[in-house]
This record gives C-alpha cells, sequence and structure tokens, in this order.
C-alpha cells in the first residue's frame, strides 16, 4: 500500500484480504500468492478508516473520515465497476467501525462520537428510524458485534460499558 493501513478484512473464505487506508484506495490481497491483485479508489474517500466484508452475499463496505459510507459488490468491483452499489451519508463524524451481522441484513456504522451508531437494513439500504432506542445513552461507541444467529448485538463504548440489546426478528442468539 502507499498509504497507511487504516482496517483489514478477509474475504473469500480467508483466502484474500482487503485493506483500507490513508491514500483511499482499497486493496485486495490473494493470501496464496501473497500478492496485491487489484487495488482501486474507494469513491469520494480521501482517508478511508474503516472496512468489512459480509459473511454472505459477497459485499464488502469502506468507512470514511469524512462519515460517509459505501457498499459495494465485491465480484463488481474486482471486474472494474468502481460504482458502490450505495452510498450511505448518515453520519457527519469519521467512520470508526463497520460491522455486517450473520446475513449481511444488517449494517452497523460506528462513530466515536456520542450516540453516533446507526444500523442499515441492507436489503433496502435505509436506516432502522426505531435506533438507537428512545432515552437511551449509547456515549462514545467503539466496537460492536452480533452473535452467530444474530438474536442480539454487543456495544462497546469509552465508558467502559458494554451494552447487550436483543434483536427480535432473529430466532437465535
Amino acid at each position: 500500500m502507499s498509504g497507511t493501513v487504516r482496517s483489514l478484512a478477509f474475504a473469500d473464505d480467508g483466502q484474500q484480504l482487503l485493506s483500507h487506508g490513508g491514500d483511499g484506495h482499497v486493496y485486495h490481497w490473494d493470501l496464496r500468492t501473497r500478492a496485491c491483485i487489484h487495488k482501486a479508489v474507494d469513491e469520494g474517500c480521501i482517508n478511508g478508516t474503516a472496512i468489512c466484508t459480509s459473511p454472505t452475499r459477497n459485499l464488502f463496505a469502506t468507512g470514511s473520515d469524512s462519515g460517509i459510507v459505501n457498499v459495494y459488490n465485491r465480484d463488481e468491483f474486482l471486474g472494474g465497476k468502481k460504482k458502490p452499489i450505495k452510498t450511505i451519508e448518515n453520519l457527519t463524524t469519521k467512520v470508526d467501525f463497520l460491522k455486517f451481522n450473520n446475513d449481511a441484513q444488517i449494517l452497523a456504522i460506528c462513530s466515536h462520537m456520542k450516540n453516533s451508531l446507526k444500523l442499515i437494513h441492507v436489503p433496502s439500504f435505509t436506516v432502522f428510524s426505531n435506533w438507537p432506542p428512545a432515552n437511551s445513552t449509547l456515549h462514545h461507541p467503539r466496537c460492536l458485534d452480533f452473535s452467530p444467529g444474530g438474536g442480539f448485538m454487543a456495544m462497546a463504548n469509552a465508558a467502559g460499558n458494554v451494552l447487550l440489546y436483543k434483536l427480535h426478528h432473529y430466532d437465535r442468539a
């Protein structure tokens, strides 16, 4: 990479690694040959801050210091289509963390600023209007994860708390 690396994500069952960083490019690495197989600009990005891959559906998402999140189809991106399938502009501060849930129906977007956590319904690319819950204080989110069955989301904040939320749409934890 020509810039600083700020985020990494495995893809293709661990055969590939995606990197994103200070030069605004997304790099695809083949781990078998240890070579960069593809490099392209993340549209509209000057400084990349976060990247994640979906466990299904062959998607990946990138975040930038301007709060923009781009969602790409990985096969199309590798094939030369550089336009994201969706650009999400719901944060106004640096995107610190991105995470798809187990079935890639939800994309969580997190910024360290107070209460800056959005959940995106991926099939429609709409923001869940009921999140965060009314009268809740997330403080300064740092990271999060979804349970393997999708029934829970855990979010850690700068105050040292881990908040656990039940996602009622999913039967299994």
